[in-house]
């Protein structure tokens, strides 16, 4: 494999902590600010919003560009926005900061498959793409956790400090080592959206929809909800987020292998199912700290092992348009997060953390029940 693509890893890292740590920084950030937890919550919905809504744009707009100039800009505005997050004094401009984020990182994602793609022979591709899905993997068990610990000791502002330092370096990486690949197949928003028309195909983005809202609901309120058992302390929150990591990692390599011996809809089901129970027993395990660690990796294992049968099952379904339809995935992944922070806010409004169990439950049972019904037995997808 090129060094250069651990360059992309560690950029997809960088990323995908952002993305994350929000939950695990809201309590305090909330306090900083001077707002509610379940406004704070809504810095989760505007950074998935603009994502899935500006990842098809983005890509349009800089399909004329270069791998290394697409990427150099989008890490440009995602550093920015993260700086601007660091500084800003009250909570109009830190929700403007995470929107400029966003923007950057709906371009950064995309751009960097792709290149890693194109920076390998075609039989080693497979590789470089779970190379970069594995920095964002590794974001969920190491990223989000470390920026929880030192958000507990330096404050909120530290961790997307740190974060905007390491897009920087990232994007001074790309703009020194990645060739200037040329630019890829340009797709019109049309073509993008093109899986849209296909009933399966929208029966798949429906399951990930409400699975990933069911998921988020819970975990971007992770702080709150957990404070019975963490005592509010950052420390322990962060190892326990450390848990939830490392059971991602073994679910996300494990995801793989289920979907090759049992397929996609059995491997979902057990996954999504999984899940579900889980998160039914939200408000018996949040209240000790065993307890809590216990569902914490089974959360993490399950929660991390839907998204690789869904992809597998889009490329089946959508051949020869499988990767537009994995990148519309990806948006509809973002929305759901964007949809989780609004309904989990709406639900702290008036009940306490442990209800957030509640729409987690009644979506995580909508997607398994849409994927028994809806999900038919094709060729290689079961």
């Amino acid at each position: 494999m090129p060094s250069v693509l651990w360059i992309l890893t560690a950029a997809a890292f960088t990323v995908g902590t952002d993305a994350y740590v929000i939950a695990g920084i809201l309590p305090d950030l909330a306090r900083d600010l001077g707002v509610t937890v379940g406004a704070a919550g809504q810095l989760v919905t505007v950074f998935a919003a603009v994502y899935a809504l500006a990842a098809p744009v983005v890509a349009s707009l800089t399909a004329s560009l270069s791998r290394r100039s697409a990427l150099a800009l989008a890490l440009a505005v995602f550093t920015a926005g993260n700086a601007l997050t660091a500084v800003a004094p009250g909570y109009g401009l830190v929700v403007l900061g995470r929107i400029v984020a966003a923007a950057g990182a709906a371009g950064f994602t995309p751009a960097a498959s792709a290149a890693a793609a194109d920076l390998v022979p075609p039989r080693h591709r497979a590789k470089a793409l779970a190379a970069v899905i594995g920095g964002i993997t590794t974001a969920t068990a190491l990223g989000v956790p470390l920026g929880t610990l030192a958000a507990g000791v330096l404050g909120w502002r530290a961790t997307l400090g740190a974060v905007a330092l390491l897009g920087l370096t990232a994007l001074a990486g790309v703009a020194a080592r990645l060739p200037a690949l040329p630019p890829g197949t340009r797709h019109t928003l049309a073509e993008r959206f093109a899986g849209l028309r296909n009933p399966a195909v929208l029966a798949v983005l429906a399951v990930s929809l409400f699975t990933v809202t069911s998921e988020q609901v819970v975990y971007t309120y992770i702080g709150t909800a957990l404070a019975p058992a963490t005592g509010a302390r950052a420390g322990v929150l962060a190892a326990l987020l450390l848990v939830f990591g490392f059971g991602a990692l073994v679910g996300n390599a494990a995801a793989g292998w289920a979907t090759d011996r049992f397929g996609s809809r059995i491997t979902l089901l057990l996954a999504v199912g999984g899940m579900t129970a889980d998160l039914a027993l939200l408000p018996w395990w949040c209240r000790s700290l065993p307890t809590a660690a216990a569902a914490m990796f089974c959360w993490g294992l399950t929660a991390w092992m839907y998204v690789v049968p869904q992809q597998h099952r889009l490329l089946f379904l959508a051949d020869p348009g499988g990767p537009l339809a994995v990148a519309l995935h990806s948006s509809v992944l973002y929305l759901g997060m964007a949809l989780s922070g609004a309904l989990g806010g709406a639900v702290l409004q008036f009940g306490a953390p442990p209800w957030l169990a509640l729409p987690a439950v009644l979506l995580g049972a909508l997607a398994v029940g849409v994927a028994a019904v809806g999900y038919g037995k094709e060729r290689g997808s079961v």
